[in-house]
């Protein structure tokens, strides 16, 4: 039985760069590597989408919420980025990493160009709160970038846990992803379904353009692909 990962040769937009992509496991969105850069599927599927469809992103300013690797800021020379920090004020730095709270920014209105988050509006416990702190924050004809897992089959969006006065109620089993900061865990507030962008137009009244783009060649396979782009109009 051969058991040797599977490879094909590709072009990976988060490095730029002609690459091998392997695949290390079924679940090719955490397995199917860039061999330059080891970036994964979601990450190659959304700077695919800013290289493709806006325009000279890499000289705007961009705001990045909560990343987990340099693939945005090493392309970029107007770039900031920020961390939910606890016991640390929002607007202030700890060790050179500004924290902030997506539901309540403290930037100036029309600061940025662009934000991006990657895979943290499943983690905020009022989505509806942080699309209008960050529309707000965003210059008019800017836009709000984003992946976050939108559920096969699941027809309605639902919170699985809310806060109060600093306490958290679970509606359901408690989920957790990675986390570049503090404990390394990230509570699953949401799961998104397939009312996804009509919540975030009831929310805000801004329309969003998913793109879905599976090729083998740019590294672009697995689970929730999707990439959402909110634009302030």
């Amino acid at each position: 039985m051969n058991c040797e990962p599977e490879s094909n040769k590709g072009y990976c937009h988060c490095c730029r760069q002609d690459t091998i992509f392997t695949a290390y496991g079924d679940w090719l969105r955490d397995t199917y590597i860039c061999e330059k850069c080891g970036s994964l599927p979601r990450q190659r599927a959304l700077q695919h989408v800013l290289d493709f469809f806006i325009s000279d992103w890499t000289s705007l300013s961009i705001h990045e919420s909560s990343p987990s690797n340099d693939f945005i800021s090493r392309w970029c020379n107007n770039y900031s980025s920020s961390q939910l920090l606890d016991g640390v004020p929002l607007g202030f730095d700890k060790d050179g990493v500004r924290c902030e709270n997506l539901e309540n920014l403290t930037f100036a209105d029309e600061t940025f160009d662009l934000v991006i988050t990657q895979d943290v509006m499943e983690h905020v416990f009022s989505p509806q709160k942080a699309f209008n702190s960050i529309l707000r924050v965003i210059k008019q004809g800017g836009a709000h970038a984003f992946t976050a897992p939108k559920h096969k089959g699941l027809l309605t969006s639902y919170p699985r846990a809310h806060v109060v006065d600093d306490d958290i109620f679970h509606l359901h089993e408690p989920i957790f992803h990675g986390n570049p900061v503090g404990d390394g865990r990230a509570l699953v507030t949401w799961d998104y379904g397939d009312d996804f962008e009509r919540l975030i137009m009831k929310w805000t009244g801004s329309p969003v353009r998913t793109y879905c783009i599976r090729d083998r060649l740019l590294g672009l396979d697995g689970e929730y692909l999707d990439v959402f782009v909110m634009k302030k109009s």
